[in-house]
């Protein structure tokens, strides 16, 4: 028998020994560096389980002092309804943590915060916030006693003096805050990562992001590509609702939401926004994400966001603090505040369509285009 020749272990097969070698791994491994690093940016995401749960809570407006509250308007017993709030969010099995959507505080008082504080203390879940515009006085426009929408309550006396939001970001650290910054970052589970904004500019009747939080924002969400990314912030970053277009309603997105838009359109891997300014229950799948606005806690519909992830879908349910009595005052209490009840025709057609803005959508299951099995 002839023995078969055996090929040298230096040429490799269907190759002469002698002919040139191709690229080397050297430059393979180059190629699929600029091919990850041109990726990174624009790449989708995994969710890091088959089903995260969190729960959004915003415009609670918590005040020690009920009567001086700045919506006193509208704001039902904020104490009951954040403590009702908790004790929901602690008998559910599967919550994996809350967000809370700014305007916790009504004033920002010092007693308030103290007493707000140790309320969510008993929250079990682990909780992150991000700042409204009635958390905290910016800095140059801090007044001594502000004075409410609809004034303060003959027997509550003068109003407390308002702290600062620097005071509310030291007071929050580890529930989001980690230093000087209302803005800030947070994986909290591996794969899953909170962006907190702040929307809340001094001088600003609307929300704002300034060029530095914008280029912190871009480098952040470059950092953590193939995460699955929440972005959290008070003031809406898309227009929901008619309304949005509107003079009237300007203030309740970011003056500048398209360049934040802009940044995020660079990143698949941010499957939602969340917001809360319009206290309103509405979402809207736009390219890769989820924008969805969340009602309050102390105004019609006196409720919450309860919000399921998987691979496939995002549902968001609706979920009521009020029973039918006091909902039916809270709806009445709304249509008598001017700053709402203006925005809508005079008369019974005009006062349903407000409450049924307001009440929302409550249950809404948005499919989720950035996520990847």
């Amino acid at each position: 028998m002839t023995p078969r020749p055996r090929t040298p272990r230096s040429s490799a097969p269907g190759r002469a020994k002698d002919a040139p070698r191709p690229a080397g791994r050297w430059t393979g491994l180059l190629l699929l560096g600029l091919a990850a690093a041109a990726l990174a940016a624009g790449c989708t995401a995994a969710l890091p389980r088959q089903r995260t749960t969190f729960a959004i809570l915003a415009g609670v407006y918590y005040s020690a002092q009920p009567g001086a509250q700045v919506e006193a308007a509208m704001v039902e017993d904020s104490e009951t309804l954040l403590r009702k709030a908790i004790a929901d969010l602690n008998a559910a099995k599967d919550l994996d943590f809350v967000v809370l959507g700014g305007d916790l505080l009504a004033q920002a008082d010092a007693l308030s915060l103290d007493r707000a504080r140790a309320i969510l203390a008993d929250l079990r879940a682990p909780y992150y916030m991000v700042l409204g515009e009635h958390d905290g006085a910016p800095p140059q426009a801090a007044p001594a006693s502000p004075a409410s929408a609809a004034g303060p309550s003959p027997a509550a006396g003068p109003l407390p003096a308002v702290v600062s939001r620097a005071a509310l970001v030291w007071a929050f650290q580890g529930h989001g805050f980690a230093g000087n910054e209302a803005y800030w970052t947070h994986e909290v589970m591996p794969g899953l990562v909170l962006v907190g904004l702040d929307t809340v500019q001094p001088g600003r009747r609307g929300g704002y992001v300034d060029a530095r939080q914008l280029e912190w924002l871009d480098r952040t969400l470059t950092a953590v590509a193939g995460k699955a990314v929440i972005v959290v912030a008070h003031h809406g970053l898309m227009p929901l609702h008619p309304l949005d277009e509107g003079a009237a309603w300007k203030s309740m997105l970011a003056d500048n939401a398209a360049a934040v838009r802009e940044v995020l359109d660079r990143h698949r891997n941010v499957v939602l926004v969340a917001t809360a300014h319009r206290h309103f229950a509405e979402g809207r799948v736009s390219g890769p994400r989820i924008h969805l606005s969340s009602p309050s806690v102390g105004v019609w519909p006196l409720a919450y966001h309860l919000v399921r992830l998987t691979p496939k879908d995002m549902e968001a349910v609706w979920v009521s603090l009020a029973d039918d009595a006091l909902s039916r005052r809270s709806q009445e209490r709304l249509l008598a505040s001017p700053s709402y009840r203006s925005v809508f025709p005079a008369g019974e057609d005009g006062d349903t369509a407000c409450i049924r803005l307001f009440g929302g959508k409550k249950m809404e299951v948005y499919p989720l285009p950035a996520i990847r099995p």
